[in-house]
């Protein structure tokens, strides 16, 4: 009786498992066939206004989607749209850093953008204007938006040397990475000069003087120690304008070169 009841509970375990496999596969099949007879009913694009980039509009978005999709897209079949395909075009754009595509509970396209941030705009030695990001990569200027950023000028991509101007792009890169983390440097350096032998000089947006920073790629965060606490505790005490020039290159020291007092004066007035 006992075997009797094994057999039986067995048979009944194997007729469960199958109507559970068949039951899913009716599932299945149905949802497939239901997400068949979904359509596309609005494309919503939504771009990370809110950082305060500008350099992309929904317009141009949704017309490169529809440029892709080789028709609008909207009352497009939701099972016949490539969205990875879609997402990765998107993210050819020199603005977008990452886009993420998906549907809602709607049926809207719903097209996800954030854009890349620009740390330094950079004009060459070709007069060729152009941004660095932060992720190390060109970016071209926009007719939607213009940011406000340290510009980089002189001896950039000179095209003379390759492995020189690869140097110089990538220390330009580090430089302007570490000023636009920095409150006080950020609101200090207006320009980036960039000499023959890849060295730089700081120009501040105000004070009229120079500072002859050196390599960006030797002892880059003492130097910026220095020129904090000279500006602290020299320039807060001296005036702005006594100096027209101050040399961070030599290891522990700030060394400053003085102006005359017509030229002090001349300077404090051009900067009124």
């Amino acid at each position: 009786m006992k075997k009797f009841w094994r057999i039986l509970k067995k048979i009944v375990t194997v007729m469960f498992t199958l109507s559970c496999a068949a039951l899913f596969v009716v599932v299945l099949t149905s949802a497939i066939k239901k997400q068949d007879e979904l359509f596309c009913k609005n494309i919503q694009v939504k771009i990370d206004y809110d950082s305060g980039l500008a350099f992309l509009n929904e317009g141009e978005i949704t017309e490169r989607i529809n440029f892709l999709s080789g028709e609008t897209i909207i009352g497009r079949q939701l099972s016949k749209i490539d969205f990875h395909t879609l997402e990765k075009e998107i993210e050819k754009n020199p603005y977008v850093c990452d886009a993420e595509i998906f549907v809602d509970h709607e049926q809207n396209i719903i097209i996800t953008i954030i854009q890349k941030r620009p740390i330094l705009r950079v004009i060459n030695s070709d007069a060729v204007s152009y941004y660095i990001s932060e992720k190390n990569d060109h970016m071209p200027l926009s007719d939607n938006f213009t940011m406000r950023l340290p510009v980089a000028t002189g001896y950039v991509n000179t095209n003379a040397n390759s492995s020189r101007d690869s140097l110089v792009e990538n220390n330009l890169f580090v430089l302007a990475n570490f000023i636009e983390h920095d409150v006080f440097l950020h609101a200090l350096v207006d320009q980036v000069y960039v000499y023959e032998n890849t060295e730089f000089d700081l120009i501040p947006k105000t004070g009229n003087h120079n500072i002859h920073f050196g390599n960006a790629n030797e002892n880059m965060a003492d130097k910026f120690k220095r020129l904090k606490i000279f500006y602290r505790d020299g320039l807060t005490r001296t005036g702005w304008f006594k100096y027209k020039s101050i040399n961070l290159k030599f290891d522990g020291q700030v060394v400053c070169e003085k102006r005359d007092s017509i030229e002090a004066s001349l300077a404090e007035t051009q900067n009124d």
